[in-house]
């Protein structure tokens, strides 16, 4: 008999340690340089969503400087935060995902590098354009025309890497998180060139305008952010806890059926709008078609989590990747409920769709990504967090935030839609009534900062090579109370 020592489990665990740490040491340096990138453009955005917060009722603040007038910053601060903290982020957790899945080193990241400045040069050209006054008229393609082949090409570039790095996988299975990941990959770039062809390439007439901007909004949410949230989801919560994914053969049904109701859900965002009937129609049909794909989502997710909200709440990863997983499964729902006519009616043109976009970007897509680099960044730089109080104070300030500025958004949307319909109030009374929703929205996103720095700090502190931190060995510990992974070869 051998001995434990020499024993076949141990002597393959090692293997597979020694194989996942030299595909951390590939991605090291390309996946610290997205991420770092993104937390600039989460620090620069949120601070001018701030202040355009604070101009919806203090009106005054920073009017005297034309670049920071409301219709400058506004757009100005969402396409900082999608294009420059999401992109970052999603490239950054994406491809070290699919390098993890695949067993496979991300080749000649120097090139991955080059990219990601020229990906950067293009978020900045274009955030200081519309700062600048030559944004264009579009929701989430304000950018100058001039950055656009800069930005196709330079996603092309970082998109090329991952899909090579799943062509030389090392292993024969395609995991759930891969589909969530390649799906994102593949829907950018197919809305980002469509609406620019319809839009200003080639533009179509009247309220084909409004139809496509509708339909590449609700894509960028719908098919990029809530997938590559939904990837990182799929992949820590069995790693972490130890156990497969509840019900995976449902898995499949609940990928493709979201997608295919993903593609058609942007007509709930013209419900009464001067566009033809069936738009929204298709529309309000599509959204009722969510509650297939939130249930199987639903049972995968939270049957995986069972009834370990106690250990989630131990682990920085899961606590952040469990609240993400709710925050989809609300989106969803509030979604459902808000396409309904008449629910619209009192819905639209108000505070509430900025709150389900919220869900979306920050509730499902960024607590994900701020999970699953609470897990990468350690083994990337082979330090524990400096600060575990940094990491707490970071959870429970994006929780905070994100519940405050939801709930104001909502209820402030639903009351605001019933002044607006109402003949009778006037512009004073409704600017009266709105402002304590308007200043909770602002002290939500203070909060929300506060967990940014908190995460920039403590990344810094990581980092930085002063920083004598623990061992690498440490590094690799689970979290209390945790199972080790429990997804093959991740």
């Amino acid at each position: 008999m051998s001995s434990p020592a020499h024993s076949p489990e141990p002597v393959e665990r090692a293997k597979n340690r020694a194989e996942q740490e030299q595909i951390d040491a590939t991605a090291k340096w390309p996946v610290l340089a997205f991420l770092g990138s993104g937390l600039f453009w989460l620090f620069v955005g949120g601070v001018m969503q701030l202040a355009a917060s604070i101009q919806t009722h203090s009106p005054g603040f920073l009017a005297a400087c034309e670049w920071f007038t409301h219709g400058r910053l506004a757009p100005a601060a969402q396409n900082a935060l999608v294009y420059g903290w999401g992109f970052n982020a999603a490239f950054a957790v994406g491809l070290w995902l699919m390098a993890r899945l695949s067993a496979a080193a991300l080749r000649h990241g120097g090139w991955l590098l080059v990219a990601g400045k020229f990906w950067n040069v293009g978020v900045l050209l274009g955030v200081g354009g519309i700062l600048g006054g030559w944004s264009a008229s579009y929701e989430l393609l304000e950018f100058p025309r001039f950055v656009v082949l800069l930005l196709l090409a330079s996603y092309a570039l970082i998109g090329v890497w991952m899909v090579t790095t799943f062509s030389v996988r090392n292993t024969e299975n395609v995991y759930a998180s891969q589909w969530y990941l390649f799906a994102a990959a593949f829907f950018f770039p197919w809305l980002y060139s469509i609406a620019q062809v319809m839009l200003f390439k080639a533009p179509v007439a009247g309220t084909l305008q409004a139809i496509v901007n509708a339909w590449y909004v609700d894509g960028i949410y719908a098919l990029w952010f809530i997938p590559l949230g939904l990837a990182v989801a799929y992949y820590f919560l069995p790693k972490l806890l130890g156990r497969p994914i509840n019900l995976y053969y449902t898995a499949a049904l609940g990928f493709w059926w979201l997608i295919a109701v993903g593609v058609l859900l942007s007509g709930i965002r013209l419900i009464n709008a001067p566009v033809p009937v069936w738009v929204p129609t298709l529309g309000i049909a599509a959204s009722l078609l969510l509650v297939l794909p939130l249930i199987v989502i639903g049972l995968n997710l939270l049957g995986t989590l069972g009834r370990d909200f106690g250990k989630a709440l131990a682990s920085p990863t899961l606590s952040f990747v469990s609240l993400s997983v709710l925050s989809f499964l609300l989106w969803g729902g509030l979604t459902i409920v808000t396409s309904m006519r008449g629910v619209a009616a009192g819905f639209q043109f108000t505070l509430g769709p900025s709150g389900l976009d919220w869900l979306a970007l920050y509730g499902c897509f960024s607590l994900a990504a701020f999970g699953a680099a609470n897990f990468i960044v350690p083994r990337l730089t082979g330090r524990e967090w400096a600060s575990p109080a940094l990491l707490k104070a970071q959870f429970w300030a994006a929780a905070l935030g994100l519940g405050l500025f939801t709930v104001a958004s909502l209820v402030g949307g639903f009351g605001q839609g019933a002044l607006l319909n109402n003949p009778a109030i006037t512009s004073g009374e409704l600017s009266a009534a709105l402002a304590p929703w308007l200043a909770a929205r602002s002290v939500a996103l203070m909060l929300l900062l506060v967990s940014h720095l908190a995460f920039l700090l403590n990344l810094v502190w990581a980092v930085c090579p002063i920083n004598s931190g623990k061992a690498r060995a440490a590094a690799f510990a689970p979290p209390p109370d945790l199972k080790p992974a429990a997804e093959a070869r991740s």
